[in-house]
């Protein structure tokens, strides 16, 4: 099984969830709330560990409690935190998510400015795959450059706004379709060709839409819960990408992920590789 670095956010998520969003100036009550562990890297590196790869995380928490409270999930989870900072002095980024009945979400989130800028302190083990998003740019330049120099595969989260000197060390650009917007109207081809790599964007439900010209359509599922779809996505095609498949295997084995994720509730949510397995084969 691979070993998958996941560099980015790592963040304490507070949901709820609402039967519509509330006017300004208001006061409503959720219907339910529950606190959980969150960001793009920790809950890409969790899909990992999950369908039964090395998760390594890479990334800052504070010295807080909810820095303290990351930590041991980190653990539970049976992820690497060897690559994950204490920031001294700092809160933990967090963020308040709030989810309609209709299934939008709108994010708060803080963290601290200087994520972007921080750097490893800690050499970086054998690898097969680094996955990196955004939020933290220095460090996911670092790390794909140790993919390069390795002969690795360095993929990147494609969030708005996308810093555009991550692009020079990319090998596989996943963007999502605000990823894509913030191109302003270049062409999913024009870009992999500008930027010399492989090139998708997701869609939610929707077919993944390849560079070149091609898509590859997510199982049909009943979605119970879509918070942190993306995120397991990103996770299980690096994971695949690390276990020898070729793109598109990657991308239908990440839908397949993310179809099955999203199709449960609770602490088991995570799907396992034979899982993932069953549901290619069916």
């Amino acid at each position: 099984m691979p070993t998958v670095i996941c560099a980015g956010l790592i963040t304490l998520d507070a949901v709820y969830d609402l039967v519509a969003y509330p006017q300004e100036g208001s006061k409503v009550r959720a219907s339910s709330a529950r606190l959980l562990p969150g960001g793009g890297a920790l809950l890409a590196a969790t899909t990992i560990a999950r369908l039964g790869g090395t998760a390594q995380l890479a990334g800052a928490i504070g010295d807080d409690l909810f820095g303290q409270y990351l930590r041991g999930q980190m653990t539970r989870r049976g992820i690497d935190d060897a690559l994950v900072q204490t920031l001294r002095g700092e809160a933990t980024a967090h963020s308040a998510i709030f989810v309609t009945a209709d299934g939008e979400r709108t994010i708060v989130n803080q963290r601290p400015d200087h994520l972007r800028d921080m750097k490893l302190t800690a050499d970086v083990p054998e690898f097969d795959v680094v996955l990196a998003d955004t939020r933290c740019c220095n460090l996911a330049i670092e790390l794909f450059g140790v993919a390069k120099q390795r002969g690795r595969p360095a993929v990147l989260d494609g969030e708005a706004p996308l810093p555009r000197d991550l692009l020079p060390f990319v090998s596989h650009l996943a963007l999502s379709e605000q990823g894509l917007a913030d191109f302003g109207g270049k062409s999913l081809s024009g870009i992999a060709a500008q930027n010399q790599c492989w090139a998708c964007v997701t869609r939610g439900a929707a077919e993944v839409q390849i560079h070149d010209g091609s898509t590859i359509a997510p199982p049909q599922v009943t979605s119970l819960d879509t918070l942190g779809a993306g995120d397991v996505w990103h996770g299980a095609f690096a994971f695949a990408l690390g276990d020898g498949l070729n793109e598109p295997d990657a991308v239908e084995f990440a839908n397949t992920s993310a179809a099955l994720f999203v199709s449960r509730i609770g602490e088991e949510r995570f799907p396992t590789y034979d899982e993932v397995q069953e549901k290619l084969e069916n």
